[in-house]
């Protein structure tokens, strides 16, 4: 007759132990913040940018040169849980020349538009004691 170890049991059970413990609990979902209130995630890829911030009262400037191809672009952005102060996102071309402005002082759910005409190469956001969830979106268009 076979007699179960038990350092065997023992192991088996460590293992099952172990990996239910270390199993990812705080997975983000897609339309979720992450990260720490007033630090923005900013993905800056090849014809494609992400902006994201929790924000309470923050007034601030980014600039950040795009990393774009294409002469079609599509733009969305968010702002959830409002509360306070103004947003300002331009999108500028390579000779400086304004492209694309928009103003945010409310609520806004997914805002879309088509760029096209010219290649995206600087990114301006500028907040003005604004407080609220914002995301921003750029992508390639085809």
């Amino acid at each position: 007759m076979n007699k179960f170890s038990p350092n065997i049991f023992l192991i088996f059970v460590s293992n099952i132990i172990f990996l239910s413990v270390s199993c990812r609990e705080n997975i983000v979902l897609p339309d979720e913040f992450a990260g720490n209130v007033n630090e923005p995630l900013e993905l800056n890829n090849f014809n494609s940018y992400t902006f994201l911030i929790d924000a309470k009262k923050i007034s601030v400037k980014y600039k950040k040169q795009a990393d774009f191809s294409s002469f079609y672009t599509q733009i969305s952005i968010s702002i959830t849980d409002y509360s306070s102060g103004t947003f300002r996102f331009k999108i500028k071309d390579n000779q400086s020349v304004n492209r694309f402005s928009y103003f945010g002082n409310t609520n806004e759910y997914n805002y879309k538009e088509s760029l096209s005409g010219f290649v995206p190469y600087l990114i301006e956001i500028e907040a003005d004691d604004f407080s609220g969830k914002l995301k921003i979106q750029l992508n390639t268009a085809y």
